[in-house]
This record gives C-alpha cells, structure tokens and sequence, in this order.
C-alpha cells in the first residue's frame, strides 16, 4: 500500500472540530457518530454536505470548554456502551451547564 494511500485512509477517518473562537479539536469519526446530527451530516457516500467532503465541522454557537466536554462524552459514550461495569460518573462543570444541554440537544447526543 503507498503512503499515499494511507494518508487518504488516515485523513478520512480524522473529523475537525472547531468552537465559536477556532478552537480545533481532532477526533475519530467513529467517535462522533455518537451525535445524530453529525452522523446525519457525514454518513452516506453520496453526503453533499461539505462538512463530510472537508472532514470539519465548524460550531459558530459551541464555545471552546463545552464543545470539549461534548467531545469527552463521545469517549465516554463510546467506552461505555454495552459494558458490563459500574458506570464512572461523567464529572460536569456547573459553569457549563445550561450550555452543555443546549448543545447536547442540538448534536442531538
């Protein structure tokens, strides 16, 4: 396999995140597959969406501390789901609060 090749691979599978101020975030894209929305937004071959052609995604209302704490619950989720251990607590920070559950609903996860 050329390098090239496995920087395709490697590229497709990286998604970009950034907040209201820039901030960049690089995640797996199986791991953000937990919001329906983004999911929405990148499955299907044929996705017109330029977020999925870009591999980025842009969130002009999402600040920087609660696009992170979004992002750490995809982990979590994704860690989690169908285990058979107790659940740690997913530690939340009262400042962000009201902000979280605002963009939780619209990344619908």
């Amino acid at each position: 396999m050329s390098e090239n090749t496995d920087t395709n691979d490697l590229n497709q599978d990286v998604l970009r995140l950034y907040s209201s101020s820039g901030h960049e975030f690089v995640l797996s894209r199986k791991m953000s597959y937990v919001s329906g929305t983004i999911k929405s937004m990148l499955s299907g071959d044929n996705s017109n969406f330029m977020e999925d052609q870009n591999n980025e995604i842009r969130f002009r209302e999402i600040s920087t501390p609660v696009l992170e704490k979004v992002i750490q619950y995809f982990y979590f989720k994704h860690k989690y789901t169908n285990s058979t251990t107790d659940l740690p607590e997913f530690p939340i920070n009262e400042k962000v609060v009201v902000d979280l559950l605002l963009a939780a609903h619209f990344l619908d996860s």
